[in-house]
């Protein structure tokens, strides 16, 4: 999985994932087809741990939301970039990778 980011006000993170990754993807559903907050965890695992990108709790950044948030951290640890994917009550960025082969996390 590759991604992409700008880091402007209004800048956005786009992941992307070829046709091998999306049929990888596809597993991670639960018997009902849906991706729990796990699997989305488990669907970014080795982009998380093979880049400079870290998921960012909520608190960390003052967000008021459940969403899932990916960004990059200080030396010090701090957030200094955060990206929120805010389709997260209507579906997972899991089946957006699926369906599209990107998911965009906004700012």
């Amino acid at each position: 999985m590759k991604y992409t980011y700008d880091l402007n006000t209004n800048g956005c993170l786009i992941l992307t994932a070829d046709s091998q990754e999306r049929g990888w993807l596809k597993e991670l559903a639960n018997d009902q087809g849906e991706f729990t907050s796990r699997a989305e965890y488990e669907a970014l695992e080795s982009l998380v741990a093979n880049s400079d990108l870290d998921w960012i709790r909520p608190e960390e950044i003052g967000a008021l939301t459940d969403a899932p948030i990916l960004g990059l951290r200080k030396e010090d640890g701090t957030p200094e970039a955060a990206w929120g994917f805010m389709d997260y009550a209507v579906r997972s960025f899991v089946q957006d990778l699926i369906d599209t082969g990107k998911a965009v996390f906004v700012s």
